[in-house]
């Protein structure tokens, strides 16, 4: 037993699963370090903090007779942003995940999307949103590490990749956070 039920030792209880893009798991590579290229191990990463997001199916006023009655309007608005905090592992190849996936959607020297082309193309509709985005999963652990429930993140791309704060008189990891747009999300208990 890691700790009692009630006693939360650990920052770091969720665990966030990158299910990169088609396109972006052609630059996966396991073996050598380099710039142009995505570490496969860096796809579970340990998040410290995220809020699940509203959600929010609004009313609707109907005139009735003399009054006025609430229904469902049976539509949900926009979700708004994931944003989870993140511990960078000792390689940084969480945090270079992000990075790379960010720098495909608009270079860092061009400032166009897929400048290197790195992502090829199945079809003639070139701006699909499939091409760039894909599903995230997040889980919620226990006092013993135990899976127990899911968050599914449906045409998840990040959005934001925020600094990294440096500080070695503190005695604690580095971290970062980052911010990702999605279109769903869906939840199950595990």
């Amino acid at each position: 037993m890691n700790q009692a039920p009630f006693n939360k030792n650990r920052q770091d209880k969720f665990i966030l699963v990158l299910n990169l893009p088609e396109g972006i798991k052609q630059i996966v590579d396991n073996v050598t370090r380099n710039t142009n290229r995505i570490d496969a191990n860096a796809l579970e990463v340990s998040i410290t903090g995220t809020v699940t997001p509203t959600i929010s199916i609004p009313e609707k006023t109907l005139p009735y007779g003399a009054q006025s009655i609430k229904v469902s309007s049976h539509a949900r608005e926009p979700y708004s942003s994931l944003d989870i905090n993140f511990k960078i592992d000792n390689e940084y190849n969480n945090y270079w995940a992000i990075y790379k996936w960010l720098d495909i959607i608009n270079d860092v020297k061009s400032g166009a999307f897929n400048d290197d082309e790195i992502i090829k193309y199945p079809g003639a509709d070139t701006q699909q949103l499939p091409i760039y985005s894909s599903d995230l999963t997040v889980y919620g652990l226990d006092e013993y590490e135990n899976r127990k429930i899911q968050w599914d993140y449906i045409g998840a791309f990040p959005t934001k990749l925020a600094e990294i704060q440096w500080d070695y008189t503190e005695n604690a990891e580095i971290t970062s956070s980052a911010t990702f747009e999605f279109t769903k999300v869906i939840s199950k208990l595990i």
